[in-house]
């Protein structure tokens, strides 16, 4: 099976290459980096028509909540094609899905916390029950505890060390934004 994946930057695309292929090594996934949320809105009814016409099995949009209120605000910054097409069937009959990542790709990561801890060297690090309120900043600490105060925040770096290390079922258990993701990719991955 062939999937598209429209994801916002470098980083996520880094991480997603690594850990959807790890995840689900029967399927295919290319993965295509917009560059920026924006670009990413903006372009997604190209991508739509690409994943199509190169006969995916499907098409998965990946992108941060951030700072705005919630999901249903960010869907609505999609063109109408786009919210139709991600509404009229139940999700396994759809050919486009949108996975926001509550609060913020980070959040994912955070749910992992055995994967932070091993990539920053044994931190004292344990998960909240639900990760949707932590954030980057949140992770910028624990690596300036980590690695020293003046330790900067790479995000294509950290996307790249923390992917091998980073377990989706650790995560689903911390993550309910990040659960339904895996979830669905699952599901879709699952079919025949």
């Amino acid at each position: 099976m062939k999937f598209g994946v429209g994801v916002e930057g470098p980083s996520d695309a880094a991480f997603w290459t690594k850990v959807l292929h790890r995840g689900f090594p029967h399927c295919q996934f290319y993965v295509r980096n917009m560059k920026t949320r924006e670009k990413l809105i903006r372009e997604t009814p190209i991508l739509y028509e690409t994943f199509k016409d190169l006969h995916y099995n499907a098409g998965f949009v990946i992108l941060d909540r951030d700072n705005d209120p919630c999901s249903t605000h960010i869907l609505n910054l999609f063109e109408d094609s786009i919210q139709n097409a991600i509404k009229v069937n139940p999700f396994q009959n759809r050919f486009l899905l949108v996975f926001i990542a509550v609060k913020e790709l980070e959040s994912w990561y955070l749910a992992d916390d055995h994967a932070i801890r091993t990539v920053l060297n044994g931190q004292q690090y344990t998960a909240l029950m639900d990760t949707s309120s932590t954030s980057k900043s949140t992770l910028k600490q624990l690596i300036k505890s980590a690695r020293g105060k003046n330790a900067g925040f790479n995000e294509l770096g950290f996307a790249k060390e923390i992917a091998p290390r980073f377990n989706p079922q650790r995560a689903a258990a911390r993550s309910p934004s990040f659960k339904h993701f895996w979830d669905r990719v699952s599901a879709y991955c699952s079919q025949d």
